[in-house]
């Protein structure tokens, strides 16, 4: 393969984009293959720096064919924005490079450079092809399991798009809607081989200083006793409004920029601005809108109207709606679904997207948040804007003749009287906001104020932004992360009852409002609150269909409080939504019911959901599932008007490319009679109605549907997409998976496979440590011998892909024990669906002792009478049993000392089992299988196993055969979850070792390894 070199960068960003490169993202280009990433980029609103992400990516192309420490390039990007509504544009422009890189793998000759940066990309990965693109790219949105393709490889190019909130609580220890089993994943991959870029860096001040302080405890030499060999993470701050103090090291346009015609225009565009006071915004805002309609100022204008609240934006919609009813208007604030978004984004392209013509077709309007300040890539003609801090309102005009068209742009900036009252500052902008209307009336005492960018640089005077004006987030002090608050956040199985806010990590002493995510079921309203559990676990939740909401919103709605007032909530996650003064609202406290036709099922896993009953069990990043007979959109957030509340089936389909159906009676409450013939066929047995009359039973509905059925479907389901589906459902290629509701009176209908032709690749089972099918189900029965082969082989590769410094046996020797503990025959009679004494009658399985099993229950219920009838006790963990065989084993026979070629293990001495024998290399190994299901940090769970069996197995072990054996007065006697048992102190020795991070990325390394050995042999890729 020819190598990269940044000779090819101008080919490749033509390839990619279909234009040149501007000359600063040339050389910072140039700076970046050579390792020298500047700590902070100024780049002004318009001038493209969301390319930094092709740069990146671009970068680690060239290094790719080096080895560390020469290549300093990052696998993992992380562009991150403190926004509810993560950067569309950057995730839109990484999103378009990787498929284009997909693309040059099949056309060579029409994308040549295109084809090596692949190729490139691809000799850093270990994932398999048909398993993983060159490049993978995707947002973290939160607070739904199993969808986590970030958290798959540590080895796979990626591009994430996050907000500071998802990246900054993965990093500490706490993801926000990350289980805590699965945080130590998501901990480690921020915080090796990472580049992170945090935009508009100053106004995320304490968020940064947090980092820097990361930085410096992910030191070896300070602050551990070894390196894993793996670099940190390396931070650039980005922003287009620097205060005064922003310092001169910032890389930033220079003269060759300037004479770049495209970058002239948008620098040179002038964007002149009104000023008004105001008594009654909404209406005024309007009012000013009809008035420059009527005056011909509009006539096919794209007006954009940014306001500082949630409600406020409500107001203006409903005011707009009325007044220009044939005109679109499209309200965009934070709480939106992402499937509702995406079809906005669809309308609003052709309007006001990037490449829209310089004349506009129509008259439109966007009633907007400051959810649009940053990172979306819209150009308004018209710009009508409530008055915010001065750095806030700069991002706003980045929205006005983005592109420097030839126009001549209209503003007018709004500020109600109310505001200007300095003995009562703003709540969500403090006192910046008179002082900003007192900046703004000074230079527009003899003319309107130009927010063009070269006008208002020339105001400034190369001073920066006053400090004065900035948002009160830009001039927050922040919270001091100290090594005892890390000695907590690392525990992470069991979690200490008490530990640092991380908010207050995130956003400074006065942290920003923190997020809980809500979606609506149509099926709950059928079933009683005891049965949620079970309803949802049929079809989980994913984030394609749950709306970002500020927890306080959701905790007021819920206690019916939100109708004592109406919301003043801001869309910022630095502001918060709380107001102070007279205008605040009663907010609920933690004891406080939830009024019951509210009640919700909280779902944090299939182990761990329960009803909502008070909001004190409503935490930060959790998921709530509403019946849609609860209502509450329209407070909590928006959904367009022909919108359903219930879109379950279109997001699943989404995010786990697998068609899926929900057949209930109160589903399709309207008189179908081909699918009431199914319904009353669902109580025959199998024998009577079996897979193929399923099947046939399927293509029937949709045959109906193509003759005129579909005025009898509800809301959710467009006859041409359930169509589809049904079709899809009866291949027999997909193998149909069906599970039945609990009541027995309908099912949910997938696949076992996933549909070809997507987008999208093949993914692991994530294992968040909750889901237990991720670690011992699978498309057909898989051995114990071979699993444990798979995660050997794969762990290769990974740990020869990689610069650690732990030898390469350690993690082979961890990753042929890990599953040990499976050999318990109770274990067994579960993968066999049996009971004890079944499986202790007839042996094991044909194939001998299994890992993974092909028919187990889906549903929790069903799951729990499993492990009843197999007699294995609640919470048993099959890793902690692994662990005291190989401790067993090791004392009993001992294993070859140290020396070239074998694993470097001391032996034991004799008549210490159960007790870590010396050598430092075996602790690790020990320390990998107890913690590869995210248990044992630092505690193994609590098991009560009054009848545990003597287990034994013959297995291979760095290429020698033993007998390993426990007994059943040695599990009764020294169980793991006492304090004694070594589980604790091995887990505190591992973070002085290796660091809090350290540690956590040798166990993910094992971890992510069985992930996609799992995968691999869901898809038939491994035998």
């Amino acid at each position: 393969m020819t190598q990269v070199g940044i000779d090819d960068f101008d080919a490749f960003f033509r390839e990619a984009h279909d234009c040149d490169p501007y000359p600063w993202q040339r050389r910072l280009a140039a700076a970046a293959v050579a390792g020298t990433w500047p700590p902070v980029l100024d780049l002004p609103t318009g001038s493209g720096k969301t390319a930094v992400i092709d740069i990146a990516v671009f970068a680690l192309a060239c290094q790719a064919a080096l080895e560390p420490p020469a290549r300093t390039a990052a696998r993992r990007v992380f562009f991150c924005v403190n926004r509810r509504v993560i950067v569309d544009a950057a995730y839109e422009r990484a999103l378009r490079l990787a498929g284009r890189l997909l693309e040059a793998e099949a056309s060579p000759t029409r994308w040549p450079t295109l084809h090596k940066v692949a190729a490139a990309l691809r000799q850093l990965s270990t994932l398999r092809p048909e398993s993983a693109p060159p490049l993978d790219v995707l947002e973290l949105r939160g607070g739904l399991y199993r969808d986590n393709r970030w958290a798959r490889s540590v080895t796979q190019p990626m591009v994430v798009c996050t907000t500071i909130d998802q990246f900054g609580s993965r990093l500490l220890f706490r993801g926000y809607g990350v289980s805590a089993h699965a945080a130590p994943i998501h901990a480690s991959l921020a915080a090796y081989d990472s580049l992170v870029f945090l935009d508009e860096a100053h106004i995320s001040k304490p968020f940064q200083q947090t980092l820097d302080a990361v930085r410096d405890y992910l030191d070896p030499q300070r602050w551990a006793e070894e390196a894993i060999g793996v670099s940190p993470f390396r931070l650039v701050a980005m922003t287009a409004t620097p205060p005064k103090a922003a310092g001169q090291a910032a890389f930033r346009l220079d003269h060759t920029d300037r004479r770049t015609p495209r970058l002239a225009a948008v620098l040179g565009a002038d964007k002149l601005v009104q000023l008004r006071v105001v008594s009654d915004l909404p209406k005024d805002l309007v009012s000013e809108a009809e008035a420059m309609a009527e005056a011909g100022q509009l006539g096919k204008a794209a007006v954009g109207i940014i306001v500082n609240r949630v409600a406020t934006a409500r107001a203006v919609h409903r005011l707009l709606c009325e007044a220009f009813p044939d005109a679109p208007v499209e309200l965009v604030i934070g709480p939106m679904r992402p499937v509702d978004r995406d079809a906005q984004q669809r309308r609003l392209i052709p309007l006001i997207g990037p490449n829209r013509p310089d004349e506009s077709a129509q008259l439109s309007f966007v009633v907007a948040t400051q959810c649009l300040e940053v990172g979306a890539d819209y150009d308004f003609d018209v710009l009508l804007t409530e008055c915010a801090s001065l750095d806030a309102l700069r991002q706003r005009f980045g929205r006005l003749n983005r592109r420097g068209r030839p126009i001549a742009a209209l503003a007018v900036v709004f500020i109600e009287v109310k505001a200007l009252n300095p003995k009562k500052p703003d709540p969500v902008y403090g006192d910046a906001l008179p002082k900003t209307w007192e900046w703004l009336t000074k230079w527009g005492q003899s003319k309107n104020v130009n927010f063009g960018i070269d006008a208002f640089d020339a105001y400034l005077n190369g001073q920066g932004l006053p400090v004065e004006c900035l948002a009160p987030a830009a001039r927050r002090e922040p919270a001091v992360l100290l090594p005892a608050h890390l000695d907590l956040l690392c525990q992470t199985s069991p979690r200490p009852a008490l530990e640092p806010n991380v908010a207050q990590l995130l956003h400074g002493p006065q942290p920003g409002e923190p997020d809980v995510q809500v979606c609506w079921r149509a099926d709950l309203d059928a079933f009683p609150p005891d049965d949620w559990s079970e309803v949802v676990s049929l079809l989980p939740p994913t984030a394609t269909e749950c709306m970002t909401v500020p927890m306080s919103v959701v905790r007021r709605w819920l206690t019916g409080a939100e109708e004592t007032g109406k919301d003043d909530a801001a869309d910022l996650l630095e502001l918060g939504g709380e107001t102070a003064g007279t205008d605040a609202k009663p907010e609920a406290t933690d004891g406080s019911a939830v009024k019951p036709e509210r009640r919700g099922l909280l779902w944090r896993g299939l182990a761990d959901n329960r009803l909502l009953t008070a909001v004190g069990d409503l935490h930060p990043g959790d998921t709530l599932i509403l019946p849609v007979a609860a209502g509450g959109w329209e407070v909590l957030g928006h959904l367009p008007a022909d919108a359903s509340p219930d879109v379950a089936e279109a997001a699943s389909v989404t995010a786990r490319n697998r068609p899926v159906v929900r057949l209930h009676p109160h589903l399709f409450d309207r008189e179908w009679p081909a699918l009431q013939e199914l319904f009353t066929r669902l109580t025959e047995p199998e024998t009577v109605f079996g897979v193929e009359d399923w099947r046939e039973a399927l293509r029937a509905l949709a045959d109906d549907l193509q003759t005129g059925a579909e005025d009898k479907l509800p809301q959710h389901w467009p006859a041409d997409a359930l169509r589809t589906a049904l079709h899809q459902l009866a291949d027999p290629k997909l193998g149909l998976l069906r599970t039945p509701y609990p009541d027995g009176r309908g099912y949910v209908l997938t696949t076992r496979k996933r549909l070809a032709g997507r987008a999208d690749w093949s993914l692991p089972l994530m294992d968040e440590g909750e889901d237990e099918r991720s670690w011992i189900a699978s498309a057909e029965p898989v051995t114990l011998a071979a699993h444990s082969r798979h995660v050997r082989d794969e762990i290769q590769r990974t740990v020869r892909a990689l610069p650690l410094n732990i030898r390469e046996e350690v993690f082979l020797a961890a990753a042929e024990a890990h599953d040990w503990g499976k050999a318990d025959e109770r274990f067994q009679a579960l993968l066999q669906r049996a009971d004890r004494t079944e499986t202790w009658l007839l042996g094991a399985s044909p194939l001998g002792l299994l890992a993974k099993s092909d028919g187990l229950p889906l549903t929790p219920l069903e799951r729990r009478q499993a492990h009843e009838r197999a007699g294995l006790p609640a919470g048993f963990r099959h890793e902690m049993l692994s662990v005291q065989m190989l401790e067993t084993l090791l004392g009993s026979v001992g294993v070859p000392p140290a020396k070239p070629g074998n694993a470097g293990i001391l032996p034991a001495e004799p008549g210490n089992v159960g007790v870590p024998p010396a050598g430092t290399e075996l602790d690790l190994i020990l320390y990998l299988i107890g913690t590869h299901h995210g248990r044992g940090r630092p505690l193994a769970p609590v098991v009560v196993d009054l009848e545990a069996p003597d287990v034994a197995l013959t297995a291979e072990l760095l290429g020698q055969s033993y007998t390993v054996a426990v007994s059943h007065a040695w599990r009764e006697k020294a169980p793991p979850h006492r304090l004694d048992s070594g589980i604790g102190a091995r887990f505190w020795r591992m973070q002085r070792r290796f660091g809090w991070w350290g540690a956590a990325y040798l166990e993910t390394i094992l971890r992510l390894a069985d992930h996609q050995s799992s995968a691999d042999e869901e898809a038939g890729l491994v035998s």
